[in-house]
């Protein structure tokens, strides 16, 4: 019996040895349905099925494309959405003699790939077979012979060529033979599963409404009618399959375990267990909004619903109390993670109370709280104070002015790299690699590691994303007092010392801002050395260079000029140091000059201060 029903005599015929040349292993099951079990190397293969029939007269052959779930768009290919191309197809006796196939037709052909085309003897790439449009659901594609007298039994090898590549070759198929030669000249359709044949034998009035359904999806996966319409399914769910693909996830259990019991010890006697078990809970007089007899035993809900509750104001202060710190220097309490009696009373009590309170009325939206900070008349004001202001209030934490501290580690490399017209802005991704001294992971062992700094795009991201190795956190950042990760640091020193000053101006990292940056102001800024020290304090600083400052920048400028002249080798390899590469259009020796001026305005107390 054909698929859908009608008396067609197709035999399904035994695959006796299946071989692919691209050493993709094929097996076939007790319905004779040849699967295969991976993508060929190359996304093209053929593939040689010898068969053994005992029929006679055979007049056609029948290939059936089966889909399963697990190939792309439910198959039958292996290609996108479940496509493949059938290039050309061929039949061999047992003596390798190959047999007329005289004519082809199909179920369904996508454009331009009709049954035809698999016989025409074009092995090009786009020739072929086709479905696309109609994957995921069974079709076929008949050839005719001419009756083929055979022994008892005789052996066939059909041979399936797919050269299209991009994996379109078949993931799940069937051959089947019949002497009947109204089997292919019958108008065909797409085949359906025996599970939709079998609903179409009940009458329409008869049918569930979870079979009408199926019946309904089968004709949306079939209908050519709604081919443009898949092509764009299948397409979104592509792109939001790739999507997907980038999103970083982490294990989570869905099944909760049993929570061991924790009891008191009797006189600390660890194999005592008559002591009384422990549950979970807060402290007493901090759960008068926990209602426990509606709840049982407490639960990571009930303690995530009382921190962000109303009567718990401690998450909003401490929250808004760093927020603060951020933009201010220093937080209305200065410890920032010892909200106790160890802490520091906030100098200003009722302004945290009241910036607690806006953060939990707002629905706890920190845009909002950025946003009410930054535009306060505290915020906007200048860092300066007369001398009388900084004696009385030296660490400023009556507000009388903004505040002036060095930026963190990481901000310090962007500060220069976005001088320099360097800082690639890119947001997210894996972390990378800047320069760093060789030897320097030398005593990590078990096993011993070794640092490739990164090229292209990658040297230039954020600070943010350096790669951490451990305890062994990148150089620079350690000169800046970035925290290690051995302990958590709510909130990280400031120091001021000499090493710093060395890493400005040694670590290949701003040896090249710097140099960047010289060419900036030797292209950007005009001709006139005046006019291009200008240009680079107001870059570096947003102010001009005062009197003093032009003379002394001045003075180094023309010192260099004059030592590179004497020694342009050194101007050479001053200009090599980085990935990137110097204008080819300016001269080495000013280049090299300005390079200098460059390496003293980055590293100027002022240019990693916020003021």
């Amino acid at each position: 019996m054909d698929a859908v029903g009608a008396k067609t005599n197709w035999i399904a015929l035994t695959p006796n040895k299946m071989v692919s040349e691209a050493g993709i292993k094929l097996t076939s099951d007790k319905e004779q349905v040849i699967s295969t079990d991976k993508d060929p190397a190359d996304g093209k293969d053929t593939y040689r099925i010898t068969v053994k029939t005992g029929l006679k007269g055979i007049t056609g052959f029948r290939l059936e494309a089966v889909p399963m779930d697990k190939l792309p768009g439910r198959g039958p290919g292996r290609g996108a959405d479940g496509n493949f191309v059938l290039t050309e197809f061929s039949i061999e006796d047992s003596s390798a003699i190959r047999i007329p196939v005289t004519a082809a037709s199909a179920t369904f052909e996508a454009a331009d790939f009709p049954a035809t085309a698999a016989l025409d003897g074009n092995h090009e790439t786009n020739n072929g077979w086709s479905i696309r449009g109609v994957t995921g659901c069974r079709q076929a594609i008949y050839f005719t012979t001419a009756p083929i007298s055979t022994a008892v039994e005789s052996a066939f090898t059909f041979v399936l060529q797919q050269a299209s590549g991009s994996n379109q070759v078949l993931g799940r198929f069937r051959l089947a033979a019949t002497t009947n030669s109204t089997a292919i000249s019958a108008p065909k359709i797409a085949l359906p599963s025996p599970e939709i044949a079998e609903v179409l034998k009940i009458p329409p009035e008869k049918r569930t409404p979870e079979q009408r359904d199926k019946l309904a999806e089968f004709h949306q996966s079939t209908a050519p009618e709604l081919i443009d319409i898949r092509g764009r399914f299948m397409a979104a769910s592509r792109a939001h399959a790739g999507f997907e693909a980038t999103v970083p996830r982490c294990l989570v259990s869905v099944v909760s375990e049993q929570p061991r019991i924790v009891r008191i010890l009797p006189r600390g006697n660890w194999m005592n267990e008559s002591g009384e078990v422990v549950q979970p809970a807060l402290p007493a007089y901090l759960t008068a909004s926990l209602k426990r007899e509606e709840h049982g035993k407490l639960n990571r809900l009930d303690l995530a619903e009382w921190l962000v509750s109303r009567d718990n104001p401690l998450t909003a202060r401490v929250f808004v109390n760093r927020l603060w710190k951020q933009f201010f220097g220093v937080g209305l309490s200065k410890v920032m993670d010892d909200f106790g009696q160890q802490g520091e009373p906030p100098v200003n009590p009722e302004l945290l109370d009241w910036l607690a309170c806006e953060f939990m009325d707002s629905g706890w939206d920190v845009k909002h709280m950025v946003r009410l900070i930054v535009t306060s008349q505290t915020y906007k004001q200048v860092s300066t104070a007369s001398k009388a202001l900084q004696g009385r209030d030296p660490y400023n934490r009556e507000l009388a002015r903004q505040s002036r501290w060095r930026i963190d580690a990481e901000l310090v490399r962007d500060d220069a790299l976005s001088i320099a017209g360097l800082l690639m802005p890119k947001v997210g991704g894996p972390s990378v690699k800047p320069y760093q001294p060789d030897g320097y992971w030398e005593n990590l062992n078990f096993p011993t590691r070794t640092y490739v700094a990164d090229t292209g795009e990658s040297q230039y991201r954020r600070g943010l994303y350096t790669w951490w190795q451990r305890s062994f956190l990148h150089p620079s950042l350690v000169a800046f007092d970035a925290p290690t990760r051995e302990e958590c640091a709510a909130e990280r020193n400031r120091s001021n010392i000499p090493q710093q000053a060395l890493v400005l101006l040694n670590d290949p990292t701003y040896v090249e801002a710097a140099r960047a940056f010289a060419a900036r102001i030797v292209k950007e800024s005009g001709s006139d050395t005046n006019a291009r020290i200008r240009w680079a304090w107001q870059q570096a600083l947003s102010r001009l260079p005062r009197a003093d400052e032009m003379d002394t920048v001045r003075a180094l400028l023309a010192k260099h000029l004059a030592e590179y002249k004497q020694d342009p080798n050194s101007a050479e390899a001053l200009l090599k140091v980085g990935l990137s590469p110097a204008p080819a259009d300016l001269d080495a020796i000013e280049l090299a000059a300005w390079t200098s001026v460059a390496r003293v305005i980055l590293n100027l107390h002022e240019t990693i201060t916020r003021s």
